[in-house]
């Protein structure tokens, strides 16, 4: 009241009016400002450091549940570092996992991971063991000798690996002994997330010369070094697919403006010409992308991947304790005709019910169709409205294919396969055969029953088009404006207590302040159990909670007077200093998790099955496949560099089941083209007076040499080039070669025991090291290093003999 009591009115009357506005829209003024407030979250934020694995927990996690996983964690994977955070923005605790350079070394020994040898053993690709760590190129740098990738499979590894004793308990979850505590805790809610932190310089390179290099070719090693084999190879084969589109695309658009000027004899050999066409282009396509498949994964190291019994058993794979004949560890075993009972009185019939759901939807909107045509033709509604029930007949596909793969997961975990691969396997065969009929069933109908080729072409078109329009937009963009509107919410609540109707255009900086730099605001806390939980600065947006009040750092301090709180009141009145950000970590753990390759497999199946089917009755078909894959490149690149959290790498020799399941596709597409010139009447139409019963036998006795034809191309062009057979044999080779010269250079050790064989090894080894050390050190000539070069081949030789004495 005072500044309106001053003796000069004008001042006064300045002062009212710079208030009167802010009093009348002040209130209205304050969502507006925390929305453009809120907008400074996305454009700060603050990299997490020393960290690869970030595990995630509920916001009503207690500090038990914490320190119990954290006990066990650190007594049983020792390797791991591990530091909690609890990010009082997004109300959530968290893990930060990386682990130690050995640590890092057995995890890949354990994983099978493939790792280049030196160039004296013969170079190439080799599993790495941890004995013979000294054999392989670059070794010796911690923080080059493994890619981001490598290391966080290797600590999800270590996760996976953390398992439960006998009687152990947390809250309701009970665990059997030998059971992976991680993926149980996740299925049971108590774990949110596990998942890896992106790499921000790796990660905007592929934005540059991946996402947004719309017209350069993929850089497909730089994919598998950041994100692994399996999804490289998805995207390896989805640019090989789109290349080889472009031959039957251009031939059909070329047969399709043929068409508008041909007369029905001309039509009719077009028709069957491109059937034919269609059917020895995906034998061919097919063949020749296993030989690519087999070049790729010999680069990569992965076409001799590890025997399957050799590989542990799925993390939530459930069964009885026994001891494994393999490897003689208690491991669980789950009998077969368990599985097999379920399977045939629960999964088959399940199955059955939603494949005849499908047939019974497909004839309802039939009916509307017929219903709807009725109204055009009489006129009551426009002609447009005929292709409404095509296009809804594509929505509750898509809608279809989502339930049922909901049903399909639920049923395979109840199987309780052993081994992963064989888990994903058989949940490709249930999807594979619901969306086959999901998707097909309303064609074949449509063909070989109402026997309507202009129906079938309308209906194969609208149902093409708009699957890949909605594919693209619900794959790629929705999932990315759900993560900006969680980031948009989470910066709201964020400003609620920094801007007040006072000052509702409250500016915050951009960089943090002095008073909340990293040097000043760090702090401990200390577990129930005497352990340390680490305490994030306020920029971070981070801290630990106990009981108490929340001083200005984040940290909740214990009993505060009230002179602490009259300090606390004050440094909240001075939070217009604080910059508004999030950690890495939070605002990844915002994005929508990536599952795996299956979807994008799945889609390209479809759409693999359009084009080779029935493309035929729509020669655009391969076209609109070809324009749909030059964007699904780029838009599946978007998601995994922009939207989805980054998934783990996972190391597969080839596209697995899927190769099958395309080859499958090959044979039915020649079934179902023949089959489609003998219903639609071509044969009639070019051989006069033809019977039904010629006609059957003209039809089947081309379908018997095409297939013929196509076996035979398959036998004749081999899976595995020439080149990559001779290479294999090069370095086995010069790996012998290496292997004989260090016999010969054994031959003058010549002791009487293996013991002593050993004892002079290591004296070797170890004379050996100090003299390359005292040589980089002090000397630097050319002989020098001659010599050192010399020694590094012969202590890696005495390396690899080590193992096998």
């Amino acid at each position: 009241m005072n500044e309106f009591r001053s003796t000069d009115p004008g001042r006064r009357l300045s002062k009212l009016r710079s208030k009167l506005p802010l009093r009348l829209f002040g209130k209205k003024l304050i969502p507006t400002s925390r929305l453009v407030a809120s907008s400074h979250v996305l454009h700060n934020t603050i990299p997490t450091q020393d960290c690869d694995v970030i595990v995630t927990f509920p916001a009503d996690t207690d500090t038990t549940t914490l320190m119990w996983i954290l006990d066990r964690l650190r007594a049983r994977s020792p390797y791991l570092v591990i530091h909690i955070r609890h990010h009082s923005n997004t109300k959530g605790s968290m893990f930060h996992l990386t682990a130690t350079y050995e640590g890092l070394l057995r995890g890949a020994e354990e994983l099978g991971i493939q790792k280049l040898l030196k160039e004296d053993l013969g170079g190439g690709m080799k599993e790495f063991t941890f004995e013979e760590q000294e054999c392989f190129y670059n070794i010796e740098d911690e923080n080059q000798f493994f890619s981001s990738q490598e290391r966080q499979s290797i600590i999800h590894h270590l996760l996976d690996n953390l398992r439960a004793i006998k009687g152990e308990q947390l809250g309701k979850v009970k665990f059997v002994e030998g059971q992976s505590i991680v993926p149980v805790l996740q299925s049971n809610k108590i774990i949110s997330e596990v998942f890896p932190l992106h790499c921000t310089q790796s990660i905007e390179e592929l934005r540059k010369d991946w996402v947004q290099a719309f017209l350069s070719p993929q850089p497909l090693d730089k994919i598998k070094d950041y994100f692994g084999v399996k999804i490289a190879l998805y995207f390896a084969y989805l640019g090989h697919y789109t290349l080889a589109l472009c031959m039957p695309a251009f031939v059909g658009l070329g047969i399709w403006i043929t068409q508008w000027q041909a007369d029905q004899e001309w039509d009719d050999e077009l028709f069957i010409g491109f059937a034919l066409f269609n059917a020895f282009w995906a034998t061919l396509y097919l063949e020749h992308w296993k030989r690519k498949s087999c070049e790729l994964a010999y680069h990569w190291g992965t076409l001799d991947s590890q025997r399957e019994m050799l590989k542990d058993p799925r993390p939530l794979y459930t069964g009885r304790l026994e001891v494994s004949s393999v490897t003689g560890r208690l491991e669980p075993y789950y009998p077969s005709w368990k599985r097999n009972l379920f399977r045939y009185f629960i999964s088959y019939p399940v199955i059955l019910i939603c494949l005849l759901f499908v047939f019974i939807t497909m004839l309802l909107i039939f009916e509307v169709q017929e219903w709807i045509n009725s109204l055009v033709k009489s006129g009551d509604v426009p002609g447009f409205f005929s292709f409404l029930p095509k296009i809804l007949l594509a929505v509750c596909i898509g809608i279809l294919d989502e339930i049922y793969k909901t049903i399909a997961k639920w049923l395979n975990d109840w199987e309780n396969y052993r081994m992963e691969e064989t888990y994903w396997n058989h949940l490709i065969v249930k999807l594979v055969l619901f969306q086959f009929v999901n998707s097909f069933l309303s064609l074949f109908y449509i063909a070989f029953y109402l026997r309507d080729m202009d129906r079938l072409c309308d209906q194969l078109a609208a149902i093409l088009i708009t699957r890949q329009i909605i594919g693209n937009l619900k794959e790629a963009f929705l999932p990315y404006f759900q993560w900006k509107a969680k980031l948009y919410k989470v910066g709201y609540e964020m400003t609620k207590d920094l801007i007040t109707p006072d000052n509702p255009s409250q500016q915050f900086t951009d960089s943090p302040s002095s008073e909340f730099s990293k040097s000043g605001n760090d702090a401990e806390l200390s577990s129930p159990d005497g352990s340390n939980m680490e305490q994030c600065n306020s920029v971070d947006g981070e801290s630990i909670e106990v009981d108490g009040v929340t001083d200005s750092c984040g940290v909740r301090q214990r009993g505060a007077t009230e002179g602490e709180n009259q300090k606390t009141k004050e440094n909240f009145q001075t939070k217009s200093t604080k910059p508004l950000s999030l950690t890495q970590a939070e605002v990844e753990s915002a994005m929508k998790q990536y599952e795996d390759t299956l979807d994008d497999y799945l889609e390209m199946f479809i759409q693999f099955g359009y084009v080779t089917l029935f493309s035929s009755a729509f020669p655009l078909a391969a076209f609109c496949a070809l324009l749909n894959n030059v964007v699904e490149i780029r838009s599946d690149a978007f998601k995994l560099c922009m939207t989805y959290q980054r998934p783990f790498g996972k190391t597969v020799e080839n596209i697995g089941t899927w190769q099958d399941a395309l080859e499958l596709m090959g044979v039915i597409a020649i079934i179902v083209n023949c089959a489609l010139i003998g219903v639609s009447g071509q044969v009639q139409r070019i051989i006069p007076g033809a019977s039904r019963e010629m006609v059957i036998i003209i039809i089947v006795l081309l379908e018997h040499i095409i297939l013929g034809l196509k076996f035979l191309i398959a036998y004749a062009i081999p899976d595995i080039p020439e080149t990559i057979e001779t290479n294999r044999a090069k370095l086995e080779f010069l790996r012998r070669e290496a292997l004989k010269k260090f016999e010969s250079e054994m031959q003058s050790i010549a002791p009487s025991s293996p013991a002593e064989i050993r004892e002079k090894i290591l004296a070797r080894q170890k004379s050996r090291r100090e003299n390359l050390h005292h040589n980089e050190t002090k000397q630097e000539t050319s002989g020098v290093n001659s010599a050192k070069s010399s020694d590094m081949v012969l202590e890696a030789n005495i390396c690899e003999k080590e193992a096998v004495l």
